[in-house]
Formats: C-alpha cells, structure tokens, sequence
C-alpha cells in the first residue's frame, strides 16, 4: 500500500454550490469555491515538489458523484500532476448536478480512479440490515462495472458509517481499497486482500494552510483532528438520531 495519506473532498464550484452533488443542509459545509480549490491543489503540489515527494503517495478523494469532478476537480488536479479517487453515487448518474455515463467512462480513460459511494446514499448505512447493505454495493459496483468495462476496485463510505458489514459486502464485490472518514494515517489490512483507510476531511473555509499542517509527519494538526472526530464520534452515540435534528438546526442557523 503506497498511499501515505488522503484528504477527502466533495463539492466544487465557479458561483453557485447549486452547480454540483447534493443540495441537503448537511452538504452545504463541503463545497468549496473553485479558486480555493486551484490554490490549494497547487499547494499541495509545491509542497510535494519541494520535497520530492511522490505525488502518488496523495490520495485526493472526492465523494458524492457531482458533476465538478468532470469540470472543475479532474483538470485542475490534472495540471497539478495528481489523478483523483472519484466516489460515485451510481443512482445518481445522470440527474441534475451530477455527473453522467460518458464523463464517467472519459475521467477513467483519463487514469483517475473510479469508485463506488453506495447506489442511494443512505443516511446512516451502517444501520441498515445487511441484505441492504450489500444490495447498496452490490448494485452500485455493477453499474460502474459496466460503465467503464472494468472492475471497480475503490469504494468509500457514505457519511462515513464504516462497519464490518459493509466490509463483508464490499469484498465480496472485489473491493480492496475502502476509505472510510476517520481522520488517521493508519492502514488497515484485513483478510489479506483488503485495505481501510482513513482520511481528512478538507471543509470549505478550512485555513489553507492547515491543510500543509496536515501533509506533515505526526503533525499536531493530525492529532488535533482525529481528537475533534472521537469527540463527534462519541456526541453522535449518545445523542442517536437527535444529533442529526440539532446539526441541521445549527447548520441552517449558520447559513
């Protein structure tokens, strides 16, 4: 496994975050203008050159299937030197704000990484019996199967609810790269075929240069982070499906 450490994105956009992906409040917080986006996609890029890192090593991964993957995200990533992780949420192919078939196939052909985000993108996936999980991913991973006449090999977890389920099910649909949303430069390697990795969430708004803090070895900012996380982590588990009412209260009110 050569991916030292992976940053996850959603959205783009030139004027409107009506442009691209999800509309839903909780969607809102990660859209990001597309001029931040170029500058710190440069950054990066200066910082790796700088200290001849291997950009392969970056995982820049990109969720939901919006249709700035296609026209904002892959070329500026492109002449940055960076090929992106593409998540696709496949029922959403096709529809508004989202990408459809053909840029789909062309983003492959292009040599980024196409990969699975679950057919419907469930609210909390992990809750699901897991008959439904595994026809979340087993659909999803057919439809891109056939889209880019190619075995999808990637898939990362919607709102980030990794369990051993979904795990299950993603292996047996030849999934070997999950990333998940917990912030860590941790692989894990289960059943010898299968990595989990974690990743950090780049929000609009986000200090861009934290964002260098975060490329650092053992940073603090990784540790303040992955802090921050278990915190949420723990606030979501006691609150149950209450946390989800008082954030999109809080996130409405922030608007």
């Amino acid at each position: 496994m050569n991916i030292d450490i992976s940053l996850m994105y959603h959205d783009v956009f030139h004027n409107d975050i009506k442009e691209s992906g999800f509309q839903n409040t909780g969607a809102i917080p990660y859209k990001i203008k597309s001029v931040d986006f170029e500058y710190q996609v440069s950054m990066i890029a200066r910082y790796y050159e700088a200290n001849n890192l291997d950009k392969n090593r970056i995982a820049l991964t990109f969720d939901d299937g919006g249709e700035s993957f296609y026209s904002i995200i892959a070329p500026i990533l492109e002449k940055h030197g960076f090929k992106g992780y593409f998540f696709i949420t496949t029922n959403c192919i096709g529809t508004q704000g989202f990408m459809n078939s053909v840029q789909i196939i062309d983003l492959h052909r292009r040599g980024h990484f196409i990969g699975t985000h679950s057919h419907t993108h469930p609210k909390n996936i992990a809750e699901l019996p897991y008959a439904e999980i595994e026809k979340e991913w087993t659909n999803s991973v057919e439809i891109l199967n056939n889209i880019i006449s190619e075995k999808v090999k990637v898939a990362s977890i919607p709102g980030g609810f990794y369990s051993r389920q979904s795990r299950i099910a993603l292996l047996k649909n030849g999934i070997e790269m999950v990333f998940t949303s917990v912030p860590t430069k941790k692989i894990k390697h289960e059943d010898e075929v299968q990595y989990i990795l974690g990743r950090f969430t780049i929000k609009n708004g986000i200090y861009n240069e934290l964002i260098i803090e975060l490329l650092k070895n053992n940073s603090v900012r990784q540790y303040y982070e992955f802090v921050k996380w278990r915190g949420l982590a723990l606030i979501r588990s006691l609150l149950g499906n209450n946390y989800y009412l008082i954030r999109e209260v809080l996130l409405k009110n922030h608007k």
